[in-house]
Parts: C-alpha cells; sequence; structure tokens
C-alpha cells in the first residue's frame, strides 16, 4: 500500500485495494476492475467511529425534510378534501389531478434528500468538509435521481414476481446508484449497472454488512426510538465508507 494511503486515518486497513494512482481517484472503470474487500465488524468499527460531528447534521436534515413534506401534504390535502365536499364531476377531476400532483412533488423532493443525506456519509468517510447545506443543494439532479429510483424499483419490482431471489439480488446490488448519479454524475443505468457490477463482487457480505445494520435499527426503535438518534446517522456514514471503499470520493466542487 503507498505511503499516502497509508498515512490516511480513513482508509480502510484490511483493503489493499485501495491504492490509487498517486492521489487521482479512480475512474469507475478502474474502481471495477481493480476490485475491493471489507470486513462487516472493521466497516461498522470505522463508521460508528465517523459519527462525531455528524449526527446534528443528519438529524437535523431529516427534521427540515419532514416538516417541509407535513406542509407541503397538508396544504394538498386540505385543497383536496375543499374540493371533495364542494362536489361535482369536474370537482372529482381536480381532486385526482391534485393527488397526482401531490405524488410527483412528494417523490420529486424525496430523493435529492435521500442523496444529500448519502453525501453526506460519502464527505465524512473520505474525511471531506461538511456542510448542512449539503444535503439541499442536489435538487437540480431531480429528474435522474428520480428516473433512476423507477428504474431501480421497477427492476427489483420484476425480479420479486419472477422468483423472489432476483429482486432481493437488485435490492442489494442497486444500494449505491442514487449517489453515483450525483458524485460521479452517472446516467440513472449507468449508475445502476455500476453499483450492480461492483456489489456482486462482495454481494453477501454486502448483504451481510446491511442484515447487521437492520438488526441494530430494529433494536435501537425498542426504547421509544431514542437509540435511532445513533443508528440512523450510523446507516448513512456506514453506506458513505462502502461507497468510498469501493469508489473512492471526488474532492468537492467547491
Amino acid at each position: 500500500m503507498s505511503d499516502t494511503l497509508a498515512q490516511n486515518p480513513y482508509a480502510a486497513p484490511s483493503s489493499a485495494l485501495q491504492e490509487q494512482h498517486g492521489n487521482q481517484v479512480p475512474s469507475i472503470e478502474e474502481a471495477l476492475s481493480r476490485g475491493y474487500d471489507f470486513s462487516i465488524g472493521g466497516l461498522l468499527s470505522e463508521s460508528w467511529g465517523l459519527l462525531k460531528g455528524t449526527k446534528g447534521i443528519i438529524l437535523g436534515g431529516f427534521i427540515v425534510f419532514y416538516i417541509a413534506m407535513f406542509v407541503i401534504a397538508f396544504v394538498l390535502g386540505m385543497g383536496t378534501a375543499l374540493l371533495g365536499l364542494a362536489g361535482g364531476e369536474e370537482n372529482m377531476g381536480m381532486m385526482i389531478t391534485s393527488q397526482i400532483v401531490s405524488t410527483l412533488l412528494i417523490t420529486a423532493l424525496t430523493y435529492p434528500f435521500m442523496a444529500g443525506l448519502m453525501m453526506i456519509g460519502i464527505r465524512r468517510a473520505a474525511g471531506q468538509p461538511l456542510s448542512f447545506n449539503e444535503i439541499f443543494s442536489h435538487f437540480g439532479r431531480a429528474v435522474p435521481l428520480i428516473i433512476t429510483a423507477l428504474v431501480m424499483t421497477l427492476l427489483v419490482y420484476l425480479g420479486m414476481l419472477l422468483l423472489l431471489i432476483p429482486g432481493i439480488y437488485l435490492s442489494i446490488a442497486y444500494l449505491l446508484a442514487i449517489p453515483l448519479v450525483v458524485e460521479r454524475g452517472l446516467s440513472p443505468w449507468q449508475a445502476l449497472e455500476a453499483s450492480r457490477k461492483a456489489i456482486t463482487q462482495h454481494w453477501f457480505k454486502v448483504f451481510g454488512l446491511f442484515f447487521v445494520l437492520m438488526l441494530i435499527m430494529l433494536l435501537s426503535m425498542i426504547p421509544l426510538g431514542i437509540g435511532l438518534i445513533w443508528t440512523l446517522p450510523l446507516l448513512i456514514v456506514t453506506m458513505g465508507v462502502l461507497y468510498r471503499t469501493i469508489f473512492g470520493v471526488l474532492p468537492p466542487s467547491n
């Protein structure tokens, strides 16, 4: 391993595949061809150690987002209810239109928000500066993010209908598609394929990682959900560390 990486406190110590050409972050093709490896315990331990200074940003982002979602849903819901009280065929059509607009608007806001959260985890994993604004700075990519999510959902659903196993495989294999659209600027299909090809190299280990994470989160919900203050940020940071281990992270654009 190079001296540069040996001095990097965020480099996964068990992976000899984090080496880069000088200080250059590998391209997607290079990242896929070089391979990677990690231990579930080691990756979770590193992620836990990176939570300090991250929890407030992630939890604050969730609070702001859900307040915004509540306000939007309340306003559109009130409008739909008033149209229903007014009655009439024209108003029924407007009610249906209002519900469709509400669904599209919430979807358009949700996936850029998810991408922003994932980028917080990725920035933290790479030792880059964190900013609360990062969470809400990717709405300009709403269209490719929504397309990515829709194609991903469709393929996973079809896989579940066929033999169940393909759906389970794809649900894990596509975990990193959303951040690839944002961090590397890939098209929806490129992001889905890059995520699938990368995670397939260690699919069972990635499945085991998120299975353990889900168990931790379920246990953390038992005492009135208080434990989610730690485990929800842990999920985000763990995805960031996994992403960095596989693909590396480009420097911030600004």
